[in-house]
């Protein structure tokens, strides 16, 4: 019987023990990935601001209009007339009463996510918005420059 205790408690010696180590190596694993590598850090620097990377482009073609379901249309051209390549091209679209309050924004991608719309590209839009009294209004287009 003194045997069997004595062996029970070296069996849990080293089932403790196994669980310790494995702590342990987990603990340091987790620790290795969290901490910065030099060989896989990134360089530091200044965070590039969105207003230098936005390019206006031009629009052609613009059509406004009140469509049979109540919704107002709005249907163009957007040219890359820049010299960059731009990717996620947008149109921005104002909407406004007779008093120049604003009645609706909106903003729609055109382009493709991750595409490429290179000097001299061009891209129809059409889609609607949902607005109320619209007597006039604002459109843009822009992208972002590829570096």
């Amino acid at each position: 019987m003194k045997y069997l205790v004595e062996r029970g408690k070296r069996v849990n010696i080293i089932r403790n023990s196994f669980i310790l180590i494995l702590i342990v190596l987990i603990v340091n694993i987790f620790l290795e990935n969290s901490t910065a590598n030099p060989i896989n850090a990134q360089e530091q620097g200044t965070i590039n601001s969105l207003s230098s990377t936005i390019i206006s482009l031009e629009l052609k073609e613009i059509e406004v209009g009140e469509s049979p379901t109540g919704l107002i249309s709005v249907k163009g051209t957007a040219i890359n007339n820049s010299t960059f390549d731009v990717r996620d091209v947008k149109v921005l679209v104002e909407l406004f009463d007779s008093k120049n309050s604003t009645v609706s924004e909106t903003s729609r991608f055109i382009t493709p996510a991750s595409s490429t719309f290179k000097p001299g590209y061009e891209r129809d839009f059409y889609f609607f918005v949902s607005a109320n009294n619209v007597d006039h209004y604002k459109i843009t287009t822009e992208g972002e420059k590829i570096s």
